[in-house]
Order: structure tokens, then C-alpha cells, then sequence
């Protein structure tokens, strides 16, 4: 089974066009599809023949109550703060960002962080796909030496040990990888990626 996980579409819907028009199995939108709280239908006729194969989570530029609305008008999986099960694996999806200086619509403190990480806690083989990255990694340094990740999602991770977790919101470091012990993480990007469980 084919994954594809892509974030921080911002309203770009040629880039949508781009990464939808890969081949996968499921889609897993990860945040920002559009800017302030402005443009999210703009994404609906490209994502619509998607159906149920498109998951997504509000970003910090959604609420979670824009992105629910979102789904439940045009067939999609609201997948914020749910996990589902892919070919022997477990998926969980959490959206919003930690706090940031520039009080976007989706934002969570920390201890919110804590509480809705908290039930993927006892899930096995896990893909962890959230908005926001960890803090102090390759994926949140979105100046020389400056990181804006959660500390909370950083403890989480290198407590609980998910195999794999994909993130975006620092357009910085789009692409870009790393580890946190033994979890590998994506920082997907608005370009994607592809992962086969």
C-alpha cells in the first residue's frame, strides 16, 4: 500500500495538481491546504475524485471545524486526533502547530500537545503524522540556529518511539529529514512523500 503525505499547500493549487496526480493508495493532506482560514474550497475540486483515499488535518491555518466541515462535504477522512489502520500498521494524525508569534487560526500549547498524543500512546508500529515538527531537529530550524518545533512532540517521540513521524509548517526545511533515536522523520513539504507499508 502506497502513502502519500504532503503539507503546506497554502493555496498553490498548481502544486496540488502536481502532488495528487501521483499515484498512490491513500493521501494524507497534512495541514495549511490554504491561508488564514481563507481558500479551502479552492482545494476541493482537485481533491474531490480523492474521496475517502484523502485524509486531512487542520494545519495552523485551519480550524479544526473548517477542516471536519471540509471532509464531511466532499467524502474526505477527518483525521485529526484519529488513527486508522493501513496494512498492519497504525496511522494517527494530529493538526494545528505549537503556539506561533502570529496567532493563526490552529494553534495548541504545549500541555494541549501532551493531551492529544496521550491515546496513540499504546499503538504498535506506528506512522505518526502531525502539522508541526519536533523542536531542535533539522525539520524545525527555520533560521541559522533558530527552532520553532514542540518540545512536547520531541519528548513524546523519543519517549514512545513511533517508527516513522511526517510533519511540515517550516517551509525552511521542506524536504528535509532526520532521527530521533529510532524514528525516522519527514518534513513532506508541499512536494510530498511517498512511503509503501
Amino acid at each position: 500500500m502506497k502513502i502519500l503525505i504532503f503539507s503546506d499547500i497554502h493555496g498553490d493549487l498548481r502544486a496540488l495538481e502536481r502532488v495528487v496526480a501521483r499515484p498512490a493508495d491513500i493521501y494524507i493532506a497534512a495541514g495549511d491546504l490554504c491561508n488564514f482560514s481563507k481558500g479551502l474550497e479552492r482545494c476541493a475540486p482537485i481533491l474531490q475524485p480523492l474521496g475517502e483515499r484523502l485524509f486531512v488535518l487542520p494545519g495552523n491555518h485551519e480550524t479544526h471545524e473548517q477542516t471536519k466541515a471540509f471532509c464531511q462535504q466532499h467524502g474526505f477522512v477527518d483525521f485529526h486526533r484519529q488513527s486508522r489502520k493501513l496494512n498492519g500498521t497504525n496511522w494517527a494524525g494530529l493538526g494545528y502547530s505549537n503556539i506561533t508569534p502570529f496567532k493563526t487560526p490552529g494553534e495548541y500549547s504545549e500541555a494541549e500537545i501532551a493531551a492529544a498524543l496521550a491515546p496513540f500512546a499504546s499503538l504498535e508500529k506506528l506512522y505518526l503524522v502531525v502539522h508541526f515538527p519536533p523542536f531542535d531537529t533539522k525539520l524545525d530550524e527555520y533560521a541559522a540556529g533558530q527552532h520553532a518545533g514542540s518540545p512536547t512532540l520531541r519528548a513524546w517521540v523519543e519517549k514512545e518511539k513511533p517508527l516513522y513521524l511526517f510533519c511540515g509548517h517550516i517551509h525552511e526545511t521542506a524536504g528535509m529529514s532526520d532521527r530521533l533515536g529510532t524514528t525516522q522523520c519527514f518534513n513532506v513539504g508541499k512536494e510530498g512523500y511517498t512511503i509503501t507499508v
